[in-house]
């Protein structure tokens, strides 16, 4: 698994509902390759173990608005992949 070049503790989940779910209550999260698997990463603090807590107990959200936050996860990991994808192929290129 990848370190997070971060200061201070993270937490990880693979749960792109949990992490939808943090990301729609303004934690920024960040993302760890690990193996075909993407980790998401925040910063723990005492609002995240709260906002934890807060879904684990079945947290009222507006469901567009989760959906929303989940879809635009599912976008960056793919903008993540493809990128990497071409990155991949520009290295293996016989190009002039």
């Amino acid at each position: 698994m990848k370190k997070v070049e971060r200061p201070g503790k993270v937490y990880t989940t693979l749960d792109a509902y949990q992490a939808g779910f943090l990301a729609l209550k303004g934690h920024v999260v960040e993302f760890i390759e690990q193996g075909d698997k993407i980790v998401f990463s925040f910063v723990s603090n005492d609002k995240l173990f709260k906002d934890l807590s807060d879904y684990s107990n079945g947290a009222i959200v507006e469901a567009s608005k989760l959906a929303f936050a989940i879809k635009t996860l599912k976008s960056q990991i793919h903008s993540l992949r493809r990128s990497k994808n071409e990155l991949s192929k520009a290295r293996h290129c016989n190009c002039p």
